[in-house]
């Protein structure tokens, strides 16, 4: 199945779930009060976008969304790399960083929200810790992947320590990491969010808990339609990229 054929399967499924939305809400099986229907939910987007106080509260998330990513993605990277390559600090830390992925870090807000203030550092602190651990436990895992016998024959040809990594290490676990860095977002956008509706002054999740609390289900629902397109948006990125070097891979 080509390229086309895929992206056309997949527009044809968002038509048809929208559409059956659509219909429920106008037929009354859905209560309108509780989702209103698409069709309105898109205009209020617009609607959204138009108004710069909206505006400003968007880009004060983007920031800290992006600000946590570009600390995180790296660093949770570079210690997943050197912890799964050592099968010492594997046996002690790897334990420990897994353990850490598996507690709900929502529990620690309250001890952020001490540490930094209610300010731009309590928000990106709390979603670099999403984002390290997700990608962390994903590189390890990705080098655990890696075939020994692969290494040792490298290293039979005469490869030396920086052709492995390059020509080995990294086409094997690129389509892990990948798919590490597509989590890491989505988990980052969400304690972002959290960290927001928890205390903050302004920011996407202030306005979402500002208009649930007032019943305004037609402008949290155009908000949420627009995080989810920003967030396709991310993974087709994603997977554009790792289309694009699917040739160097092939080549390594």
């Amino acid at each position: 199945m080509n390229r086309h054929a895929i992206w056309i399967i997949r527009l044809s499924l968002v038509a048809a779930f929208f559409l059956m939305w659509e219909i429920a809400v106008r037929s009354h099986v859905i209560d309108p009060l509780l989702a209103p229907p698409p069709s309105q939910a898109i205009i209020a987007a617009g609607g959204l976008l138009g108004d710069s106080i909206i505006r400003q509260n968007i880009w004060a998330t983007l920031g800290r969304v992006a600000t946590a990513f570009a600390i995180g993605a790296p660093a949770a990277i570079l210690v997943g790399f050197v912890v799964g390559e050592s099968r010492r600090l594997d046996r002690w830390l790897g334990p420990i960083i897994r353990f850490a992925l598996n507690i709900p870090q929502s529990i620690f807000l309250p001890i952020f929200l001490l540490m930094f203030g209610i300010g731009f550092a309590q928000k990106v602190a709390f979603g670099v810790t999403h984002v390290f651990f997700v990608l962390a436990v994903t590189t390890i895992a990705a080098v655990h992947s890696i075939p020994r016998e692969l290494v040792a024959a490298s290293r039979s040809f005469g490869a030396s320590t920086a052709q492995i990594y390059w020509k080995v290490y990294t086409p094997a676990m690129l389509p892990t990491i990948l798919t590490g860095l597509r989590l890491a977002m989505i988990f980052n956008v969400g304690s972002v969010l959290l960290a927001e509706m928890y205390s903050s002054r302004d920011g996407i999740g202030v306005l979402l808990f500002g208009w649930s609390e007032a019943g305004k289900v037609l402008e949290a629902t155009a908000m949420i339609l627009l995080l989810g397109v920003a967030t396709v948006a991310f993974n087709e990125a994603i997977r554009v990229w790792e289309t694009r070097l699917g040739g160097w891979r092939l080549s390594a």
